[in-house]
């Protein structure tokens, strides 16, 4: 005689059956209430105008407003763990920066763990950083500074806007590839260290295209190379930084979206579907290179690209020695 199936059991199947029909008409519905979009930086920043631009996007395509949500602090930690927290219904998503695989390198512990408590949906953008010298430099391309920094006695002095940022990694990680002799100074943001750039007091720094592309135009910085490796609208006629001899050399801070784990497959699709749709946009593609940032392809391996990145910068906080304070 057979066993009578435990009731425990059909309820299980029973219900598994019911969420999974219920996918495809979750799809179907949602967003049925505006979405907000969480950026772990300011308002003004390449980060948060490159969010403002994309959600305004999938505002449009998605029949839903995508509201951003600005929660800086902590070093961008305070905002992503508000979307590893949040119901995952698809209602809050995270515009990821760079250093969300940069910081659990550089602590020794984290409140979340971006590999299993988010969800990757797609790349939004790269946003480039320009190696610029002064005006009056004799270094002119990033050959020479590989020569200066290994002819002279003393460090090549580079600055960035903090220590273990993507900035001053980029740094590191060019030191590393060329084994030159390179020094980093932080500072509290780009503008006080393009001054003493300009002004002669350091030697380089690794700055941000949006913050560097009016005054490379202008004169009054000299731009050695861009650390993409596509060059950047804004600055058409500067070669990039691999393009000079340094093959693979690829670095950007980049915004990508993300949603908290658990967030059904129907929805993320829907959502990696209407990101794919609003890169394809010539305006908002229009619109990004204007602001300093480069789309992403559409298409893109995402989840391949955190896995590179989250490897290399492991690997250059390490070999550099770089420490934060706790």
């Amino acid at each position: 005689m057979q066993k009578r199936q435990p009731a425990v059991s059909r309820r299980f199947v029973l219900s598994g059956m019911a969420a999974t029909m219920a996918c495809p008409a979750l799809a179907q519905s949602y967003p049925a209430k505006p979405v907000t979009l969480i950026v772990t930086f300011a308002a003004g920043g390449g980060v948060d105008v490159t969010a403002r631009l994309i959600a305004e996007s999938l505002s449009q395509i998605l029949g839903q407003r995508v509201i951003i949500d600005n929660r800086g602090g902590g070093a961008t930690m305070t905002g992503t763990q508000a979307v590893t927290k949040a119901d995952p219904d698809g209602y809050m998503l995270l515009a990821a920066p760079t250093t969300m695989v940069i910081n659990p390198a550089l602590r020794a512990s984290m409140p979340f763990d971006w590999r299993s408590d988010l969800v990757p949906i797609g790349l939004m953008a790269k946003l480039p950083f320009v190696v610029v010298t002064r005006p009056d430099s004799p270094v002119n391309t990033m050959k020479d500074l590989e020569a200066l920094a290994k002819k002279r006695p003393e460090p090549v002095l580079f600055a960035s806007g903090g220590t273990g940022t993507v900035a001053h990694l980029a740094g590191e990680l060019f030191a590393m590839r060329t084994g030159s002799k390179m020094q980093h100074v932080p500072y509290r943001g780009e503008g006080p260290s393009l001054a003493d750039v300009a002004g002669g007091a350091l030697d380089v720094t690794f700055a941000t295209l949006a913050a560097v592309a009016g005054q490379v135009e202008g004169g009054s910085l000299k731009a050695l190379g861009v650390t993409t490796s596509e060059r950047a609208g804004l600055l058409p006629k500067v070669p990039t930084v691999a393009e000079q001899g340094y093959a693979d050399f690829d670095v950007s801070a980049w915004v990508g979206l993300m949603a908290p784990k658990g967030t059904p497959a129907a929805l993320t699709e829907k959502l990696r579907a209407a990101l794919a749709t609003a890169l394809g946009d010539a305006e908002l593609q229009r619109k990004l290179a204007a602001s300093g940032s480069i789309p992403a392809a559409v298409g893109f391996d995402f989840d391949g690209f955190l896995k590179r990145e989250s490897e290399i910068w492991s690997k250059v906080v390490k070999e550099a020695g770089v420490k934060v304070d706790p």
